[in-house]
Protein backbone atom coordinates (compact mmCIF):
# COMPACT_ATOMS: atom_id res chain seq x y z
CA UNK A 1 0.00 0.00 0.00
CA UNK A 2 1.31 3.43 -0.95
CA UNK A 3 0.96 6.06 1.74
CA UNK A 4 -0.02 9.52 0.49
CA UNK A 5 0.67 12.90 2.06
CA UNK A 6 -0.77 16.40 1.81
CA UNK A 7 1.14 19.41 3.08
CA UNK A 8 -0.53 22.59 4.31
CA UNK A 9 1.82 25.59 4.35
CA UNK A 10 0.90 28.53 6.59
CA UNK A 11 4.17 30.46 6.63
CA UNK A 12 5.55 32.92 4.10
CA UNK A 13 8.84 32.24 2.30
CA UNK A 14 12.09 33.01 4.09
CA UNK A 15 10.48 32.67 7.50
CA UNK A 16 10.99 29.54 9.60
CA UNK A 17 12.63 27.87 6.55
CA UNK A 18 9.33 26.09 5.92
CA UNK A 19 9.68 25.73 2.14
CA UNK A 20 13.16 24.22 2.38
CA UNK A 21 11.87 21.76 4.97
CA UNK A 22 8.76 20.87 2.95
CA UNK A 23 10.66 20.25 -0.28
CA UNK A 24 13.42 18.28 1.44
CA UNK A 25 10.87 16.17 3.33
CA UNK A 26 8.78 15.63 0.19
CA UNK A 27 11.85 14.45 -1.71
CA UNK A 28 12.62 11.95 1.06
CA UNK A 29 8.99 10.75 1.12
CA UNK A 30 8.99 10.20 -2.64
CA UNK A 31 12.36 8.44 -2.45
CA UNK A 32 10.78 5.98 0.02
CA UNK A 33 8.10 5.17 -2.56
CA UNK A 34 5.29 7.20 -1.02
CA UNK A 35 3.17 9.84 -2.74
CA UNK A 36 2.66 13.55 -2.23
CA UNK A 37 -0.99 14.12 -3.11
CA UNK A 38 -0.83 17.90 -2.93
CA UNK A 39 0.46 21.06 -1.30
CA UNK A 40 -2.01 23.70 -0.13
CA UNK A 41 -1.01 27.24 0.86
CA UNK A 42 -3.10 29.01 3.46
CA UNK A 43 -2.82 32.31 5.34
CA UNK A 44 0.47 34.08 4.76
CA UNK A 45 1.67 30.84 3.15
CA UNK A 46 0.08 32.01 -0.12
CA UNK A 47 3.10 34.29 -0.63
CA UNK A 48 5.08 31.14 -1.55
CA UNK A 49 3.37 30.93 -4.95
CA UNK A 50 4.28 34.48 -5.98
CA UNK A 51 6.96 34.79 -8.67
CA UNK A 52 10.17 36.37 -7.46
CA UNK A 53 12.65 38.24 -9.60
CA UNK A 54 15.65 38.07 -7.30
CA UNK A 55 18.71 39.94 -8.49
CA UNK A 56 20.87 39.00 -5.49
CA UNK A 57 22.48 35.57 -5.90
CA UNK A 58 22.88 35.21 -2.14
CA UNK A 59 19.09 34.82 -1.68
CA UNK A 60 17.54 31.46 -2.52
CA UNK A 61 14.60 31.71 -4.89
CA UNK A 62 12.24 29.47 -2.92
CA UNK A 63 9.27 30.09 -5.21
CA UNK A 64 11.31 28.91 -8.20
CA UNK A 65 12.52 25.89 -6.23
CA UNK A 66 8.88 25.05 -5.37
CA UNK A 67 7.80 25.50 -9.00
CA UNK A 68 10.58 23.24 -10.30
CA UNK A 69 10.00 20.57 -7.66
CA UNK A 70 6.23 20.38 -8.22
CA UNK A 71 6.60 20.35 -12.00
CA UNK A 72 9.27 17.62 -11.95
CA UNK A 73 7.28 15.44 -9.53
CA UNK A 74 3.81 16.23 -10.97
CA UNK A 75 2.49 17.47 -7.63
CA UNK A 76 -0.60 19.65 -7.45
CA UNK A 77 -0.16 22.84 -5.49
CA UNK A 78 -2.83 25.40 -4.79
CA UNK A 79 -3.31 28.55 -2.76
CA UNK A 80 -6.41 29.45 -0.79
CA UNK A 81 -8.53 31.68 -2.99
CA UNK A 82 -9.70 33.83 -0.08
CA UNK A 83 -6.15 34.45 1.11
CA UNK A 84 -4.85 35.28 -2.35
CA UNK A 85 -7.63 37.86 -2.60
CA UNK A 86 -6.83 39.28 0.85
CA UNK A 87 -3.11 39.57 0.03
CA UNK A 88 -3.76 41.05 -3.42
CA UNK A 89 -1.74 38.42 -5.27
CA UNK A 90 -3.02 38.23 -8.85
CA UNK A 91 -3.11 34.99 -10.83
CA UNK A 92 -0.62 36.40 -13.35
CA UNK A 93 1.88 36.68 -10.47
CA UNK A 94 1.64 32.95 -9.65
CA UNK A 95 4.56 30.67 -10.36
CA UNK A 96 3.92 28.17 -13.14
CA UNK A 97 1.55 25.38 -12.10
CA UNK A 98 0.04 27.17 -9.12
CA UNK A 99 -3.66 27.91 -8.96
CA UNK A 100 -6.30 29.13 -6.53
CA UNK A 101 -8.67 26.79 -4.76
CA UNK A 102 -11.25 27.15 -2.06
CA UNK A 103 -11.25 25.21 1.17
CA UNK A 104 -13.25 22.52 -0.61
CA UNK A 105 -10.07 21.80 -2.58
CA UNK A 106 -8.15 21.46 0.66
CA UNK A 107 -10.85 19.15 2.02
CA UNK A 108 -10.52 16.98 -1.07
CA UNK A 109 -6.72 16.80 -0.72
CA UNK A 110 -7.09 15.81 2.92
CA UNK A 111 -9.73 13.18 2.13
CA UNK A 112 -7.41 11.55 -0.42
CA UNK A 113 -4.39 11.48 1.88
CA UNK A 114 -3.28 9.13 4.61
CA UNK A 115 -1.24 11.82 6.36
CA UNK A 116 -1.60 15.61 6.51
CA UNK A 117 1.28 17.76 7.72
CA UNK A 118 0.88 21.43 8.67
CA UNK A 119 3.82 23.84 8.54
CA UNK A 120 3.98 27.34 9.96
CA UNK A 121 2.47 29.37 12.75
CA UNK A 122 -1.10 29.30 11.41
CA UNK A 123 -3.28 31.43 9.17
Amino acid sequence: MTVSFTFVICAEPYKYEVMDTVINLAEAIIKKGYKIFGIFFYGSGVYNIKKRDLKDNSIRNLSKRLETFCRNKSIEFAACSTWTSITGIKSEEFIEGAHQQGLGGLSYMISQSDRVLFFGPGG
